[in-house]
């Protein structure tokens, strides 16, 4: 199994802010969420062969899910007040909808025969 973009691409290209380390871990998890939705195992020759804008587009998808996974992987609380004011977070469904968002930009090359709509 690969990752699908590396930290030179996520700090020069995507623009992220996450230290090596933090990526680095996030980068496995991203990876194998995109793995779900692909409609085959992307070698590193797969992924080789894709066309430069597709390839980009894969790294992008991966660089944005280490960022969305770093925002909200760990949230459990849903809301918290404190001296009267209120700060609610994303719900469930907000979340899963960003993350199809997300799921939603990779490259048709590796999406188009599954038979879902994510």
């Amino acid at each position: 199994m690969i990752n699908y973009a590396d930290y030179t691409f996520y700090t020069t290209e995507y623009k992220g802010n996450l230290s090596i380390g933090l990526f680095n871990s996030l980068i496995i998890k991203a990876s194998r969420e995109i793995d779900k939705y692909v409609n085959r195992i992307l070698t590193e020759d797969v992924v080789n062969n894709l066309s430069f804008n597709d390839k980009w587009q894969l790294n992008y998808v991966a660089c944005r899910l280490c960022d969305f996974i770093n925002e909200n992987g760990s949230r459990k609380v849903t809301s918290i007040s404190i001296d009267g004011v209120s700060k609610a977070f994303k719900s469930e469904t907000e979340i899963q909808n960003e993350k199809k968002s997300i799921i939603n930009n990779l490259p048709s090359e590796l999406t188009r025969y599954l038979w879902f709509k994510i």
